[in-house]
């Protein structure tokens, strides 16, 4: 019987040693997983640094477009097969909202003639003025590029109604500049912010929309 004996503790080692290799394995693996995790979780976070980067820097000069009224510079940012909207407040109107391609926007320019932006809040009367007038008072109508704050794919001017950019533009990185107000008297209901919108294609960024904010009655 002592072989008997001796079989068994032969058994009893092997099946310890395989239960060890596999809790070992196991153990190997939840950490592969764990860091493989941290991995993806860090190179996500990497990558939306860089483009938050360089969205930043082609927003910066298409406000220095802007502030110096270089408007044929201006054009170079225009999505080459879309159209760039122009909304004059926080809540996009998609079918009153000018859409302008590059083409149309610099004959708008050129032309200098008076176009219908949509309609003023309160008095829901036309907005309508010329494309220089419009992009001095419903885009460029305080030097952004000085902006009290800024954010990226956030949305910090909020008044009393909605912003439906998320939902007209889903997935679409915007950088927003905003002023909380410059005259006391108002309290803030004088603040103002311009966001830039963007779409990729074939490796770059272009403009989609530029949306003007401000306190509405």
């Amino acid at each position: 019987m002592k072989w008997f004996g001796l079989f068994c503790f032969g058994i009893l080692t092997m099946w310890m040693i395989s239960c060890n290799t596999t809790d070992n394995t196991k153990e190997s693996a939840a950490a592969d997983t764990a860091l493989l995790k941290d991995t993806i979780a860090n190179q996500k976070s990497t990558d939306t640094l860089v483009h938050e980067e360089i969205l930043t820097s082609i927003a910066t000069e298409i406000l220095t477009a802007l502030k110096t009224k270089n408007y044929k510079a201006l054009t170079a940012y225009f999505h080459p097969t879309d159209s760039v909207l122009f909304s004059p407040y926080g809540f996009i109107d998609t079918e009153a909202s000018k859409k302008l391609t590059k083409a149309t926007f610099t004959k708008l320019i050129d032309e200098r003639g008076s176009v219908n932006w949509g309609s003023y809040d309160g008095s829901g009367k036309t907005i309508r003025l010329s494309a220089q007038q419009y992009l001095e008072k419903f885009v460029y109508n305080a030097d952004y590029l000085h902006a009290e704050k800024t954010a990226f794919n956030q949305i910090i001017g909020k008044g009393n109604s909605l912003s439906n950019l998320k939902e007209v533009y889903p997935k679409h990185p915007f950088v927003e500049y905003y002023f909380s107000g410059f005259d006391q008297k108002y309290e803030g209901m004088d603040w103002t912010s311009l966001r830039l919108v963007f779409r990729q294609y074939q490796s770059n960024y272009y403009l989609v929309a530029i949306i003007h904010d401000q306190w509405t009655s």
